[in-house]
């Protein structure tokens, strides 16, 4: 008998389909989502998206209770999501239903900044000053306690949205305002109602890099089962775009193995410290000159990871996220064939889009496999609202191959604006 996978959405992750078809392929997939998370996204449930069974409710809040009732008719073997903005109702689920998952209590580090650099602190590891901000009022407090240069971020938020480089004590305190203000209206990205932290800035070393053209920090892909960790692998990054939004990755990283090595154990005592126990994780590491310092740690699959690591190994890594839910860890370690590149041109943020070219010539570029178009009309991206023009995904034999795709995309792809610069 196939087992039941229960999987939660939230209002951001993976494409409700892409998650489902690997899944569908040795599981029944139960879709629990709610009217006002699905309005939030960018994708919808159609023909597209392959599932056993379906429960539906018009408020998230309702989510977890209805999905109860529909596992005590129906028995589920797992529970899984690949959405921040769903971790703790997975969590209640799975813990209420008696199956294998992340225990609540230890949610909240994964999904509040502040307390899991507390958590991390307490644990040993090294990490930036930094300090909560619950009010504008705080900044010359904050700024006391952190220094100059500082990042300014939403303790609960992801997609870099609302996250500044602070340079002067006046811009701090415009930030905060503008931050404070704007929190309620960047949709899932950040929790409404969100404080902020000020962090000492991490200052990457370069040198890490052999291939000019990285950015000096990374990503470890980790599966966990009942607190054993499997480190699937690490991933490169490349420059960020103003203020501080992604642009893309690579998959594996070119680095040497006692590289690797000294990142991948890092990440262990990273993870060890916030108490992860179960499903997929990704952690963001800093290459200081001083040792891999953790920027964030996220008890999910990191951004365009599901569609990378099956490009670079033939390991599904949605599959692997579902058979953890079951309670298995892969049986074999991820072995990568070739490198998997993910490139992002972004918008500057606050402007008024015309249209964007380039996208066609993008597609005939050497090792572009897909091209998946985004932000790429008319529009506005006020409040980080669709910056990401497109998703290019690629693969190629080396690192130095993956810089110039990087740099191929983010020359040919060119937005056409109203208004220029970049604001809130």
């Amino acid at each position: 008998m196939r087992p039941k996978l229960m999987l939660f959405v939230g209002t951001r992750g993976v494409r409700v389909a892409d998650v489902c078809t690997p899944l569908a392929a040795f599981a029944d997939v139960v879709l629990a989502v709610s009217d006002d998370v699905l309005a939030g996204r960018a994708d919808r449930l159609d023909e597209t998206v392959p599932h056993h069974d379906l429960i539906r409710v018009p408020h998230r809040d309702d989510l977890v209770a209805a999905a109860l009732r529909h596992a005590r008719r129906h028995p589920v073997d797992g529970a899984l999501t690949f959405s921040d903005d769903m971790l703790v109702d997975t969590a209640r689920f799975a813990d209420a239903a008696d199956l294998p998952g992340q225990p609540v209590a230890s949610v909240e580090v994964f999904r509040d900044k502040f307390l899991q650099r507390k958590a991390l602190a307490a644990g040993g590891l090294r990490v930036p000053r930094y300090a909560e901000i619950t009010s504008p009022v705080q900044a010359d407090a904050a700024l006391t306690e952190v220094g100059l240069p500082a990042i300014l971020k939403p303790t609960r938020g992801s997609g870099s949205a609302l996250a500044f480089p602070v340079a002067t004590a006046d811009e701090l305190r415009d930030r905060l305002r503008e931050a404070f203000d704007a929190r309620a209206l960047v949709g899932g990205a950040v929790a409404a109602d969100t404080a902020f932290i000020l962090e000492e800035l991490l200052v990457g070393d370069v040198s890490w890099q052999a291939e000019p053209g990285f950015a000096p920090y990374v990503s470890v892909e980790t599966v966990a089962v009942d607190g054993e960790y499997r480190h699937l692998g690490v991933t490169d990054r490349f420059p960020l775009a103003p203020p501080v939004l992604e642009t893309g990755m690579m998959f594996p990283s070119g680095l040497a193995p006692a590289q690797t090595a000294r990142i991948t154990a890092v990440a262990t005592d990273a993870l060890t410290a916030l108490g992860f126990r179960h499903g997929l994780a990704h952690v963001e590491l800093m290459l200081t000159a001083g040792g891999p310092v953790v920027i964030e740690v996220n008890a999910r699959a990191g951004g365009a990871l599901p569609y990378l690591v099956p490009l670079a190994t033939g390991v599904d890594l949605v599959a692997v996220a579902g058979r953890a839910a079951l309670g298995r860890l892969p049986d074999e370690d991820v072995v990568a064939a070739r490198r998997a590149v993910f490139v992002a041109p972004q918008h500057p943020v606050g402007v008024e889009v015309l249209g964007v070219d380039g996208l066609a010539d993008v597609e005939a570029l050497p090792g572009v496999r897909a091209v998946i178009r985004l932000a790429a009309g008319a529009g506005r991206t006020d409040r980080f609202q669709d910056t990401m023009i497109a998703a290019v995904l690629g693969t190629c034999d080396t690192p130095a191959e993956a810089v110039r795709m990087w740099q191929d995309v983010m020359r040919t792809v060119r937005g056409r604006y109203a208004t220029t610069g970049a604001g809130s």
